[in-house]
């Protein structure tokens, strides 16, 4: 009796094994199946999808490029021309296959672009917005002569189109790269502060000498020696020389040197004077040249 009980047990027991393997493969069977349709519908979808997007952007030309709007102050309708043949945009092409980063480079490419920005404005435009390097001198290099930006990028060679009507930078380094920066950095540096000097609209050469003192010659026919230092304090200097010379109705020869700290040489005519930075509070006759 006892073993006909275990055998029954062990019958009941196997029994339910075979039940639950039989539940386990069937949900499996069916998550398997879930699965496959989900991702059978998921292709089935992405095709047409595909299919529907090339369809209406490629085919039907829904989003293509009508205009290009070109933005910036001081652009000319030249530059503009320039401007598109070297971004290689074209009408009719589709807005979607249009690389931005790649225009942008395209056209920063031009050494008289400083920034750019391109976006597209959709459904069928494309915006360029530039900003323009200027031109703030000219420096001689090798007999030739280039433009030259207030941050010391050269542009390019000066022309005849454009014009020569730039401060003119001369006497640079040729001991290497290195002295001929700094030079350049120095005259642009000098050139920059005389903007809101007694001198701002009378620059017409600044000369670099070998003891890289710096020498001005303004339109006016006027020789100005600045030295090596202190630009600022001979700038206030040379504008109070010109509040007497004026004053005085002074006669000189247009020569003035301020490589002396605080003081001003002019050559009067005839002979000359040495005039000290505190001149204006010195009693002077104001025939005493005459």
């Amino acid at each position: 009796m006892r073993l006909l009980r275990l055998l029954k047990n062990k019958n009941k027991k196997n029994n339910n094994k075979t039940k639950n393997l039989k539940k386990v493969y069937g949900k499996h069977f069916l998550n398997y199946v879930y699965v496959t349709l989900v991702t059978v519908s998921i292709l089935i979808i992405g095709f047409f999808g595909y299919k529907a997007y090339n369809y209406f952007i490629y085919k039907k030309r829904v989003f293509i490029l009508k205009k290009i709007s070109i933005l910036g102050k001081g652009i000319s309708y030249k530059e503009k021309v320039k401007v598109l043949r070297r971004a290689g945009l074209y009408k009719g092409e589709n807005l979607f296959s249009i690389d931005l980063k790649r225009v942008s480079r395209l056209i920063a490419s031009d050494r008289w672009i400083k920034d750019v920005t391109v976006y597209k404005k959709y459904p069928d435009k494309i915006v360029i917005v530039l900003k323009k390097r200027n031109i703030f001198a000219i420096i001689v290099n090798k007999e030739n002569l280039y433009y030259i930006s207030k941050s010391g990028y050269i542009m390019g060679r000066a022309n005849r189109a454009i014009g020569y009507n730039y401060p003119v930078i001369t006497g640079l380094s040729k001991d290497g790269p290195d002295n001929y920066f700094n030079e350049i950095k120095k005259a642009l540096y000098f050139l920059n502060i005389t903007k809101f000097s007694v001198i701002s609209n009378y620059v017409s050469e600044i000369h670099l000498e070998r003891d890289n003192g710096i020498v001005v010659y303004t339109n006016k026919g006027i020789l100005i020696k600045f030295g090596t230092h202190r630009y600022k304090n001979k700038l206030k200097t040379l504008k109070r020389l010109f509040y007497e010379i004026n004053k005085m109705h002074l006669k000189y020869k247009r020569y003035i040197n301020l490589e002396y700290k605080d003081e001003a040489v002019i050559a009067v005519n005839p002979g000359s004077r040495i005039l000290p930075a505190d001149y204006k509070k010195i009693a002077i006759p104001p025939d005493i040249f005459k």
